[in-house]
């Protein structure tokens, strides 16, 4: 069993709320036109080394530092977190 949003799930449930967040963000960064896509080895990395689960975060330091010359990280952060929680909920 694995911990996911705070809840218990089992690892075939785990992979499928993985893939839907991944899912979501993919539509998030489209819908924003950001050229970003990430594929599950990616996120799986990300998730990894992301400290509070910020990957939007740790991967603007990692892939785009350039962006943190003209946005601040907590805003790039909420914007493509609006932007999933609306693809999820779709």
């Amino acid at each position: 069993m694995s911990e996911v949003g705070g809840e218990s799930v089992s690892a075939g449930a785990t992979s499928e709320l993985l893939a839907a967040e991944l899912e979501a963000y993919n539509r998030a960064f489209c819908e924003l036109e950001l050229p970003w896509r990430w594929d599950a080895q990616t996120f799986r990395h990300l998730v990894s080394v992301a400290p509070d689960r910020d990957v939007v975060g740790a991967y603007v330091e990692r892939s785009q530092p350039h962006l943190l010359r003209v946005y601040e990280k907590a805003f790039l952060r909420n914007l493509v977190l609006t932007a999933k929680d609306r693809c999820l909920q779709d």
